[in-house]
């Protein structure tokens, strides 16, 4: 009877053990599987990255406009063509706080760096700067005192759930006064 009872305790600790053993497998396992979904993610962000930026994004225009400087950076690791979108968008509250429902429409180009148009899509080398220009122009009859907020926006094919945008702000002063 005595010799049952210690087999029968040498075979619960060997169940017990090999539990544990599987507990430990199943956590390693599902370890690596959480890693290897998450690597797709890490290299999806890594050829999705890139950025538009400028020095200043709140200007008046003069009788001949305001010409924005702008960046856009390629920070992926591979070649891409960027689409490039310039538009009135008027739906952001203005610098001074003023109300946007009196915003104004205006005009808008891509311009190179040399100052010739940008037909909306441009191709950048990985870790390559583009600088170019948004030229913004006042049409005729537009109310002074008002402000006009663009949407610049840069998107990739290869990136259909990523963009960079930056608003730029523009005030029309009354130029008679000046």
């Amino acid at each position: 009877m005595k010799k049952s009872i210690i087999i029968s305790q040498m075979l619960s600790e060997k169940k017990s053990s090999t539990l544990l053993k599987s507990k430990k497998s199943l956590s390693a396992y599902l370890v690596i599987l959480f890693v290897s979904l998450l690597s797709p993610l890490g290299s999806f962000s890594q050829s999705c990255a890139f950025k538009l930026t400028t020095t200043d994004n709140t200007e008046s225009v003069n009788k001949d406009g305001r010409i924005y400087f702008i960046q856009l950076q390629n920070n992926s690791n591979e070649e891409m063509v960027m689409n490039l979108n310039v538009s009135n968008h008027n739906k952001v509250i203005n610098p001074d706080k003023s109300d946007k429902e009196n915003n104004v429409n205006l005009n808008a180009k891509l311009l190179s760096e040399d100052g010739t148009e940008i037909n909306g899509s441009v191709q950048l080398k990985p870790n390559e700067i583009l600088k170019f220009q948004v030229k913004v122009t006042v049409p005729e009859g537009t109310p002074v005192k008002h402000w006009n907020n663009m949407l610049l926006k840069a998107t990739s094919e290869k990136c259909a759930d990523y963009s960079s945008s930056l608003i730029l702000y523009t005030f029309i002063p009354n130029l008679s006064e000046r």
